[in-house]
């Protein structure tokens, strides 16, 4: 099996893998994903999905969201935003479906097969 985690030092996804070895299993980095996150940015948001290729949602900011496909490392798809407000978390909702909220409370909706294309949730009047 594999892990997806980010954070620093360069802000980067590493790929962790469990390997059994002797008598115990041993999480070993296998490998790292470049980000688009530059030196004091957020820490890249992750969500996986395995249902066509072991897949990588992340990035921190709107117009930073990919998916990258963890075996070939190449990006799958790039969010087609300018934006560059924070994101307070991403998901998967089925395996062309993404949701992305952003950290002052829009959500967007983003689907892989048009990925020029992203819909924005109509603010909530206060």
């Amino acid at each position: 099996s594999l892990l997806v985690t980010s954070g620093p030092p360069d802000s980067s996804l590493q790929i962790w893998q469990v390997v059994p070895e002797d008598s115990a299993d041993v999480i070993k980095c296998v490998s790292a994903i470049a980000t688009e996150n530059c030196t004091g940015q957020p820490w890249a948001k992750i969500a996986t999905i395995s249902a066509r290729a072991p897949w990588v949602l992340h990035g921190s900011r709107l117009n930073s969201v990919r998916i990258t496909d963890v075996e070939s490392r190449k990006n799958v798809y790039v969010a087609g935003s300018s934006s560059s407000q924070e994101l307070s978390g991403l998901a998967f909702l089925d395996c062309d479906t993404l949701l992305l909220c952003c950290a002052e409370g829009q959500l967007c909706l983003a689907d892989v097969r048009h990925p020029q294309i992203l819909l924005e949730a109509a603010p909530i009047p206060s």
